[in-house]
């Protein structure tokens, strides 16, 4: 690119971030959105209301509105999958059935089968000395449950934690992004068509539309987004002492193991780097590849790029960038490692003209990035992936601590000395071996951050119990009066004395 095309490249990714802040800042609301603010407010004291008069909903409840949820999203795959594609300008029926209509039955479904046993009490020992007494853990609603979802993954983002929450009984209002505002405005209406406003609402407006949810005295938020807004959803929340989930993300490392097939690796590597054009939380976002293997793994991901797009980007089976900022940012951190005198390697053959009216960018890998490299240190985001060599293990970790707490680390050996060596110290979120994005959709296994990229989890038990109050609750029996705690009643006398010496060493 010439000096004077990188100028203009540059003038217009600055314009494009200049909007963007704007909007973040703008002062005065507009009508739509003040109603919507209002909105937020009388549903809140609605569901708040409700919940008082109804605290514990029995089985059958959840179940029912468990079933409704499913049938809705069932019976509307292709309208959801039409707005998604609406959203994007161009994104994938196969990953919007895989990703957000599978994604979300699948979830619904879980929980369907499992509520019975979510639900049990718990049973917990109780000493000796206060039998016969019975300790348990039940758990109860929280009460309202607000989720902000994300653009990337908006309906399955949005269900999958909604559907948790009611689950455990709660009330819930969820805000969705104005990013992907035909899938939001559809699911707002089905919502409201089969679900009464006080159970489950749905929210779609602007920035200043979340600010005001986030502000609101849940019961607990689930946000799903970048670190930097996690940060100050942590903060609105904090004022109202609400507790938090943050599922953020953060840069997640590959290794593939110096004995790995490496074209199995890059297999699966690069389809998870284009899954939804590499916008997803856990999507691989930096790769280290044995040095002696560099060649050879460059030549299997440009094989398997071809495989899976035999016809290029411009198809419909690959997904758009959501938006013409985010593709300039993604295009920015190429510009700049060829600025840097680093090596970029497009994947497919393309005429990049055409593309950026399409906001389609090609899966690219990008060789060696040094320090001075902005993708070095930020998420990518895109279908970009950045090449590390590697002579030693310990090498790489030293890099990975670089780019702290990533959501999810993938490792490809078949040693268990490499993975227990990579996996015991990286502190990421998640782990997968052998595989790509695939640690995410499993639905008895907990998912979320650890760090900056997160903290608290869903998706399983853990889901189910993360909107539910663990309530600790002790039963003394009818025979109670001849539990051994009596002996300690005042006037402390001998016979207490020997049963504290008694009890020092005695569970």
């Amino acid at each position: 690119m010439s000096a004077n095309k990188q100028h203009v490249f540059k003038d217009e990714l600055k314009r494009h971030e200049t909007e963007l802040a704007q909007s973040f800042i703008a002062s005065g609301l507009r009508p739509c959105e003040d109603h919507q603010i209002n909105g937020l407010e009388s549903t809140f004291v609605a569901q708040k209301r409700a919940f008082d008069l109804n605290p514990h909903p029995d089985f059958k409840a959840r179940l029912a509105n468990l079933n409704i949820l499913y049938r809705l999203i069932d019976d509307n795959a292709d309208k959801l999958a039409e707005a998604l594609n609406k959203d994007f300008g161009c994104r994938a029926r196969e990953e919007s059935e895989i990703a957000e209509i599978i994604g979300s039955l699948s979830s619904i479904r879980y929980l369907m089968r499992n509520l019975k046993k979510l639900m049990r009490p718990d049973k917990r020992r109780v000493s000796i000395w206060f039998q016969p007494a019975k300790g348990e853990v039940v758990l109860r609603p929280l009460g309202v449950v607000g989720v902000i979802a994300p653009w990337n993954y908006s309906l399955h983002l949005t269900i999958a934690p909604v559907a948790a929450a009611l689950a455990a009984g709660n009330r819930v209002m969820a805000k969705m992004s104005e990013l992907t505002p035909h899938t939001a405005s559809l699911l707002k209406s089905l919502i409201s068509e089969a679900f009464p406003s006080e159970t489950l609402s749905i929210f779609d407006g602007g920035v200043n539309v979340a600010q005001a949810f986030s502000n609101l005295p849940f019961n607990h938020l689930l946000f799903t987004g970048s670190t930097k807004v996690g940060r100050e959803i942590a903060k609105a929340a904090a004022k109202n002492l609400t507790p938090v989930t943050l599922e953020l993300s953060g840069k997640s490392p590959v290794v593939i193991g110096k004995y790995y097939s490496v074209e199995e690796a890059a297999n699966r590597v690069v389809w998870g780097k284009c899954f939804n054009a590499g916008q997803t939380c856990v999507a691989p976002d930096y790769i280290f590849v044995p040095r002696d293997k560099l060649l050879e793994f460059t030549r299997a991901a440009r094989k398997a790029a071809n495989q899976y797009f035999p016809d290029g980007v411009d198809q419909e089976s690959y997904t758009s960038i959501i938006n013409e900022h985010h593709s300039l940012r993604i295009n920015s951190l190429i510009e700049d490692a060829k600025l840097n005198g680093i090596e970029v390697l497009p994947l497919l053959d393309v005429d990049t003209n055409k593309l950026l009216e399409k906001n389609k960018i090609p899966p690219t890998l990008v060789l060696q990035p040094n320090q001075n490299c902005k993708i070095f240190y930020e998420e990518v985001f895109g279908p970009i992936l950045p090449v590390f060599v590697y002579d030693e293990l310990s090498d790489v970790i030293d890099i990975i601590r670089k780019n702290s707490d990533p959501l999810a680390l993938y490792v490809f050996s078949n040693h268990e000395d490499e993975i227990n060596y990579i996996s015991n110290r990286v502190n990421a979120g998640n782990v997968a071996i052998n595989d790509t994005l695939l640690e995410y959709i499993q639905n008895d296994l907990p998912f979320g951050g650890v760090g900056k990229s997160g903290s608290g989890k869903y998706h399983g038990k853990e889901g189910f119990e993360s909107f539910s109050n663990k309530q600790a609750t002790f039963t003394q029996s009818g025979l109670g009066s001849f539990t051994g705690t009596k002996l300690l009643y005042p006037p402390y006398g001998k016979i207490a004395h020997l049963m504290l010496k008694i009890l020092r060493r005695w569970p």
